[in-house]
């Protein structure tokens, strides 16, 4: 084992040493394969059972990369082109007519924000669930724009989840098995490493957040109770559930699922996207006003060590996440943990100090 394997496997053991994190997988590939793997805690703390490798996750908002990808493969298929309406694709929405689908991706539409912590639902309702109401119901509540699109960046699950109903009416699949069959069975991902529905209960971590916390309170106070299950330790844990709109935070992986999908964008010819998409892909990107807000058409920018990055962090109850990939490095990073983030600081800041072991030589 090489120093820096050794630095890092220490710092995410002493997570889990420090009840920082009940559970968490880790893993770093390059455009081969895996170069560091790590599983390590509880995916159910009161059974005791461990995470392992094959334990699945809620990837929250680092699905919204792989939403991203989607459209532009759309794109190379000259389907729907970047400044296109949304109203073209989708006409359902109270957003008026300026609002384009690279607005949606840059996160510069003027879409609300709400707190999307009730926009959840058990996997009881799963197969009947009505995705399309749940959307226009949360639309109707915030119909108005915050600022004229193109102005500024301000980030919206709104802008993310429409991007899947993009998705669906360009391709006429649903989000779900459009992902299915154009990202995880070209790269050889089976349902048991990523996918929109549990694949197994015995192999899904539980979702955690601590108790005694000023988090902790407000989620108790903000989200429906029946999603709250029973204490244990310290810590509520969370019922099983499913995002309202998959292409928003809906992937539910494992990191090595999640690495396969880095992996082939490191590849020097991708199977998923183009060479000239890829490079589209991770373009920086600019406000109407020529300024500049840290954001390709899809990926946050930053840099760590002085390396830069492309990254997207994922965090809501029970669960948060990010993936990074440092083409300097010619690395791609995933990470999956059983505790609720609700920060992009804070999640970015766990990213820091651990990649930061990697990145380090010696």
């Amino acid at each position: 084992m090489s120093p820096k394997t050794e630095r890092l496997k220490k710092h995410l053991d002493d997570l889990i040493l420090h009840n920082r994190i009940p559970g968490i997988q880790y893993s770093v590939v390059d455009a081969v394969g895996i170069q560091f793997q790590y599983a390590g805690g509880m995916r159910d703390i009161r059974a005791l059972e461990p995470v392992t490798t094959d334990t699945t996750f809620m990837a929250s908002s680092s699905t919204k990369v792989l939403t991203a990808a989607a459209i532009l493969q759309l794109v190379e298929k000259g389907q729907i082109q970047v400044h296109d309406t949304l109203t073209a694709h989708y006409p359902r929405h109270p957003y008026g007519d300026a609002v384009t689908i690279k607005h949606l991706l840059v996160q510069t539409s003027g879409i609300p924000n709400p707190l999307p912590l009730r926009w959840l639902h058990s996997i009881s309702e799963h197969a009947d669930f009505n995705e399309e109401r749940a959307l226009q119901q949360a639309m109707h509540r915030h119909p108005k724009l915050m600022f004229q699109p193109g102005e500024k960046y301000a980030y919206s699950n709104i802008s993310y989840w429409l991007l899947g109903k993009v998705v669906e009416s360009a391709s006429g699949m649903t989000y779900s098995d459009y992902l299915h069959e154009n990202f995880f069975k070209r790269l050889n991902i089976p349902p048991e490493q990523a996918g929109f529905a549990i694949p197994d209960m015995r192999r899904h971590a539980t979702g955690y957040q601590r108790k005694f916390s000023a988090t902790g309170l407000f989620l108790y106070l903000m989200m429906d109770r029946h999603a709250i299950r029973e204490t244990v330790k310290g810590r509520f844990s969370l019922n099983p559930m499913y995002m309202n709109g998959p292409a928003y935070g809906g992937l539910i992986c494992s990191s090595t699922g999640l690495g396969r999908i880095l992996q082939d964008l490191l590849r020097e010819s991708p199977i998923l996207l183009s060479s000239e998409s890829r490079s589209l892909f991770f373009a920086p990107q600019a406000s109407s006003r020529g300024q500049g807000i840290g954001m390709t058409l899809g990926w946050r920018t930053g840099r760590l060590n002085n390396v830069a990055f492309y990254g997207k962090p994922g965090g809501g109850p029970g669960f948060c996440s990010n993936v990074r990939l440092y083409p300097a490095k010619g690395i791609g990073i995933a990470w999956l943990a059983n505790e609720t983030g609700v920060s992009e600081r804070e999640i970015n800041h766990l990213s820091d100090s651990l990649d930061m072991h990697w990145l380090t030589d010696g």
